[in-house]
């Protein structure tokens, strides 16, 4: 077994040389290609005093120059931090100045979202753009980089995760995090990538769903077809003019390319082994006209970036024993991962009984190395070894988990996680608004969406629009609250906390029917 990720890349570089791995709209390389490619640009990083342990930023949409920049850094020990490009510039500042970047590699389009601490590092421009050298030009004459000692518990990549504070926390994923969290899988789930795969990487890469789907490729020797954003219709086209093999959504992608695509089911997908899906379960009608159509399996995955990729899975097995007859499994989230263990305990810490609903706790080799210079927000999270998730469920008398509820009052949208205290803060500020809570509420599009259920100033009543003018550039546009409702009072429990449990359970039949965007 090779203890680091780049060993698997110089593995099936030597032995396929001539195989594609990487494709996109602009270029196909082969893992020879790649290798070489890779290098080049990691002497160039190295030519530039870019050493071992220094963070580099990626501001970009996916693409094979995107995830090679990755790898380069992977290759001389360098820690790559993927930035969500959805966020504001304020809250792109911050990353970048709490990673301590020494350089940013970027698409030309986020231009805008560079603030000074960006402005201050070297930037390389992944594409050419006027009046800038493009990564390509970059990397010319450089040296071969020089090769550097990396063993399993180095850090691999830094992404960040926003917290319950809104203050974004950097976890730190080493090598074997991600190899040996990439064998659970595939253990559990019986799901093993071949050297014949392709897979189609759709996720963005900021995001562990689709960095750790990307380096899967490479573990494996899979080939990977790279999509620089989601599109409904490519993403069908692609699926079947490319005979992909596998693939990671999100639900709701699903949703919209069923709603979207006309005569889906003209479509060959017969090369289609597996779809891999998590952010949120997927309803029995969806799964139904999914299995339908598409024709191959269907897996599940549960997990946060603290855990790497994944601590439970809803195999292939349990998706076709719920159209069997036990639809209530598409609740669950599956069992553990082989070599983890998953336990559920109440506030006082001790251990709930099969059905009981508390905190869920795992403990496995997956989990984060800890927070990038936060010992007491790691403490806090991983306790004698186990990982406090945060989110609230059952593990029943087979194994299977079932979330309840969100501990940490997160919400889920499109797949990125909205913390409310972070938009509660903000709308604080704001004269017209007397007291605030922030809760997600049930979207035919997004699956939830945040809803403001706001206590107003005296004589005063602010509007929605109002609200999202005045977040706008203070919050990526997918935590600005897309409702707004005004109550008289928040219910809070003797130690003034309010009572969010309450909330959505007075909104969440209404926004259930109705998702106008004022009450």
């Amino acid at each position: 077994m090779f203890t680091n990720f780049n060993q698997y890349h110089a593995f099936h570089a030597q032995r396929r040389s001539d195989a594609m791995m990487l494709q996109d709209d602009s270029q196909t390389l082969t893992f020879g290609q790649a290798w070489d490619y890779v290098g080049t640009i990691a002497g160039a990083m190295q030519g530039q005093g870019i050493c071992k342990g220094q963070r580099v930023g990626i501001l970009a949409k996916n693409s094979v120059d995107n995830l090679c920049v990755f790898l380069a850094c992977a290759r001389i020990g360098a820690i790559a931090v993927g930035l969500n490009y959805r966020l504001s510039e304020g809250e792109l500042e911050y990353i970048a100045d709490d990673a301590q970047l020494v350089a940013l590699f970027l698409d030309a389009e986020f231009d805008s979202l560079c603030g000074p601490v960006m402005q201050a590092l070297p930037r390389i421009y992944l594409a050419p753009t006027a009046g800038q050298d493009d990564l390509k030009n970059w990397c010319k004459g450089a040296n071969a980089a020089a090769e550097v000692d990396i063993a399993g518990d180095d850090i691999l990549f830094h992404m960040y995760t926003s917290g319950t504070t809104g203050r974004p926390k950097g976890v730190l994923i080493s090598h074997s995090n991600v190899l040996l969290n990439s064998y659970q899988a595939s253990m559990s789930t019986g799901v093993w990538p071949a050297e014949n795969d392709k897979a189609l990487v759709i996720a963005p890469t900021f995001h562990a769903v689709g960095l750790v789907g990307a380096m899967l490729g490479v573990i494996y020797g899979s080939a990977m077809v790279i999509h620089r954003d989601y599109d409904p219709v490519g993403m069908i086209e692609t699926l079947a003019n490319e005979k992909i093999t596998t693939v990671a959504v999100i639900p709701v992608m699903l949703q919209f390319s069923l709603a979207m695509v006309e005569n889906i089911e003209r479509y060959d997908f017969s090369a289609l082994k597996t779809i891999n899906y998590g952010g949120s379960p997927i309803s029995e009608s969806l799964l139904q006209d999914c299995m339908r159509i598409f024709g191959c399996d269907f897996v599940q995955g549960y997990g946060q970036t603290e855990a790497t990729m994944g601590l439970t899975f809803l195999t292939a097995d349990d998706h076709r024993r719920a159209l069997a007859g036990e639809p209530g499994l598409l609740r669950s989230c599956g069992r553990a991962v082989f070599a983890t263990a998953l336990k559920v305990v109440d506030t006082d810490g001790r251990e709930c009984a099969p059905g009981e609903v508390g905190e869920i706790l795992a403990k496995g080799p997956q989990i984060m190395q800890g927070y990038w210079q936060r010992p007491e927000a790691t403490a806090d999270t991983i306790v004698d070894g186990w990982l406090h998730t945060g989110d609230a469920g059952i593990i029943d008398e087979r194994g299977y988990v079932f979330i309840q509820d969100r501990v940490k009052d997160m919400i889920i949208s499109g797949g990125e996680n909205i913390y409310p205290a972070e938009i509660e803060n903000l709308l604080m500020s704001h004269p017209e608004i007397s007291d605030v809570a922030i809760i997600g509420v049930p979207d035919s599009r997004w699956g939830e969406v945040p809803l403001a259920v706001v206590v107003s100033a005296p004589e005063c009543e602010i509007t929605l629009a109002e609200m999202k003018t005045f977040c706008e550039g203070k919050l990526a546009a997918f935590k600005v609250p897309k409702h707004i409702c005004f109550v008289p009072g928040l219910p809070r429990n003797p130690s003034g906390k309010i009572l969010k449990k309450e909330l959505r359970e007075m909104f969440a039949e209404q926004y259930r029917l109705d998702n106008s965007e004022t009450v």
